[in-house]
């Protein structure tokens, strides 16, 4: 029979608020939680001696291929199967006999490890579809996210790059591909995934179009490119000795990786200066910069790929001058 333990719970937690609270508030709270505890017995959570089952292996596979099927990306799938992964290595049960109390112990150590408010709810998010999607599949009974609240946090706020950090970013290219690579980013508004993925049948420089065939989900859709990154796209092009399928490769003439693109990327942002250099940041600029100049945010959504118009108003930075400027030209 396992140890009740309550008095050495008790003890802990006096041991602890001792040093947030006056003697008296905190013997106050301990005749509370005495008073609320005698009719429970507390055991300690058992993990040394778990045996190994592969039932949760055999869900979390059976998830991803459907999430697949969904059309969600690999990048997106990766984080949902990460996230189910630490919670199995936390909470030592099967995913089907998990109840509220251990998503909120988990979501709880995650805290604890230094994980923000932001990341938290991700976490928190991505469980609730999993153990959603366990309840329509009739492998759990309930969902045990339902009843946590989403947590609150600071929306972080992602600003696009300036005009004078891309002049100092083209500056700092040190080769033809390095600004073909910044051009198109900039005038095309692809994923990083995209950019890897395209293929020289895949871009029409006459007509400046791009036909996007990788994309999140395989969902197919065109992108354009400004004449600046059609003349720099065409240098780096007639600069490589052999015109391979894939339009941006590698030192050994293979496929450029996502990897590879970041890296160059840094790379450029650190010559240039420019902190937090990466992919996304150019999306970010390319949404922006439209927006700006007054195009229709469904137009801009369409460009991006996004299903959802509240994805594609993350991407889209308004600043205050931006306001104020728009507020003087409508206001009556």
């Amino acid at each position: 029979m396992a140890k009740d333990c309550r008095e050495e719970l008790i003890g802990r937690v006096k041991a602890r608020i001792g040093n947030v609270l006056d003697p008296k508030q905190a013997a106050a709270v301990i005749e509370v939680l005495v008073a609320e505890l005698a009719d429970y017995e507390v055991t300690v959570r058992e993990t040394a001696l778990a045996v190994y089952d592969d039932a949760n292996d055999r869900i979390l596979k059976r998830y991803c291929a459907c999430l697949r099927i969904d059309g969600k990306s690999e990048g997106t799938i990766y984080q949902y199967r990460r996230t189910c992964r630490k919670l199995a290595e936390t909470i030592p049960k099967q995913y089907s006999e998990m109840g509220v109390y251990d998503i909120r112990y988990f979501l709880a150590k995650q805290k604890e490890n230094g994980v923000s408010n932001s990341t938290l709810e991700t976490t928190r998010a991505n469980l609730s579809a999993f153990f959603q999607w366990m309840t329509q599949e009739e492998i759990a009974l309930k969902n045990p996210c339902m009843n946590i609240k989403p947590i609150k946090c600071t929306k972080e706020i992602r600003k696009p790059f300036s005009d004078v950090e891309i002049d100092a970013l083209r500056g700092a290219c040190r080769n033809k591909k390095e600004r073909a690579i910044v051009e198109v980013l900039l005038a095309s508004g692809l994923r990083v995934a995209e950019l890897c993925a395209l293929d020289l049948k895949d871009v029409e420089m006459e007509r400046k179009i791009v036909h996007v065939l990788h994309g999140k989900g395989d969902k197919e859709r065109t992108a354009y490119l400004t004449g600046i990154a059609v003349k720099h796209l065409q240098a780096y092009l007639l600069d490589r000795k052999t015109l391979s399928a894939p339009v941006f490769t590698n030192r050994l003439g293979e496929r450029i990786t996502d990897e590879g693109i970041r890296f160059i990327l840094h790379s450029i942002g650190k010559r240039a200066g420019v902190d937090d250099v990466h992919p996304h940041r150019f999306r970010r600029t390319f949404a922006t910069g439209l927006a700006a100049r007054g195009m229709d945010v469904q137009n801009v959504q369409k460009l991006l790929g996004h299903s959802n118009i509240n994805t594609t108003m993350v991407y889209v930075h308004t600043d205050d001058s931006a306001v104020a400027m728009s507020y003087s030209k409508y206001a009556v």
